[in-house]
């Protein structure tokens, strides 16, 4: 690019005819030369340049794009997996348990069913004991009744002849003093 070329000196010259002090015409030229003068824009960006920023940019986010989805369909694939892994697991796990849980049961149906006929053989004894004191006691109430019955007997005879004993007696006495 051309630099602007300004006449400084004519357009000092012109100010101080216009009645302007040679101090201040000079000033605003000096001004007037700045603000003229071309800054260096060397370093700045052409519409090329952002240009081709701006296809590189767009490459850099369509790379990124694609290795983003192609990450994420990995991780998707891999989850998958360990979903499915994971459910397999879980699936021979429950089926462990379920065969862990059936023998368990079965152990504890034998343990009961023995429980059960251990208390019917007791209850048995027991039954056969209860029968055994039963006769044991009722035999022993028939030796007593047995036996109270007799002494009610002889006790009966007695009083029986007790009573003749005094009438007869009585009847002695009263003959006697009659």
């Amino acid at each position: 690019m051309t630099p602007f070329v300004f006449d400084t000196l004519s357009a000092s010259k012109q100010l101080r005819e216009a009645g302007m002090a040679e101090g201040v015409a000079d000033a605003v030229v000096s001004v007037f030369q700045h603000a003229a003068a071309m800054p260096d824009i060397s370093h700045l960006a052409t519409k090329a340049d952002l240009d081709a920023q701006g296809a590189a940019s767009r490459a850099d986010m369509d790379a990124l794009r694609a290795a983003t989805k192609a990450d994420i369909e990995a991780l998707r694939t891999a989850t998958k997996a360990d979903i499915e892994a994971l459910g397999a697991t879980t699936k021979l796990d429950l089926e462990t348990l379920r065969s862990a849980m059936k023998s368990d049961l079965a152990a504890l149906r034998l343990d009961t069913k023995s429980d059960i006929a251990g208390l019917r053989a007791d209850f048995a004894d027991l039954r056969t004991e209860f029968q055994t004191l039963r006769a044991e006691v009722k035999g022993e109430i028939s030796g007593l009744r047995a036996e109270v019955s007799d002494r009610l007997r002889q006790q009966g005879w007695m009083l029986l002849g007790g009573v003749g004993l005094l009438l007869t007696i009585s009847t002695a006495v009263s003959r006697a003093i009659s």
